[in-house]
């Protein structure tokens, strides 16, 4: 049962990764991850993560043993791990809708390379559509027909 407490450093964890997503991405040049312009989404990063530490720990007591009403190491690793994925998700999916327009220009890179000039989504269909052309032409080589 997750306690208040729980809840609260969910909601610390979830917004602190996305601000160190937004300012990674701007310091990397990564525009496919940025919700705005570089400028402002590494401003919006460190305030975020400012914001929400200073909200954390300022608000409450917040040492509190897990013996009591506190968290232990497994559930401070499944929060932490829970908020981070769902941070990532929340921001690909919102530079994906938000970045629809952007146009790629340049030869298509693989991996992370690939969101400097383009989306999660848009990436992820020309990788996608690239493994099934590959596929099907290795398998016509292949096969006796």
């Amino acid at each position: 049962m997750l306690t208040s407490f729980g809840l609260d450093y969910f909601f610390l964890c979830l917004a602190a990764s996305f601000g160190v997503l937004q300012f990674a991405a701007a310091y990397s040049r990564i525009y496919g991850l940025l919700v705005f312009n570089r400028s402002f989404s590494a401003f919006l990063g460190l305030a975020v993560i400012t914001l929400v530490f200073t909200w954390f720990f300022a608000t409450e007591s917040r040492n509190i043993p897990d013996t009591g009403e506190g968290l232990d190491g497994n559930q401070q690793a499944i929060l932490f791990s829970t908020a981070a994925a769902t941070s990532l998700v929340i921001t690909l999916f919102v530079t994906s809708l938000r970045h629809w327009s952007m146009i790629h220009t340049g030869p298509f890179q693989n991996g992370i390379d690939a969101l400097r000039s383009t989306t999660y989504f848009k990436a992820l269909m020309k990788g996608r559509h690239g493994f099934w052309k590959r596929f099907s032409l290795s398998t016509k080589k292949s096969s006796s027909g």
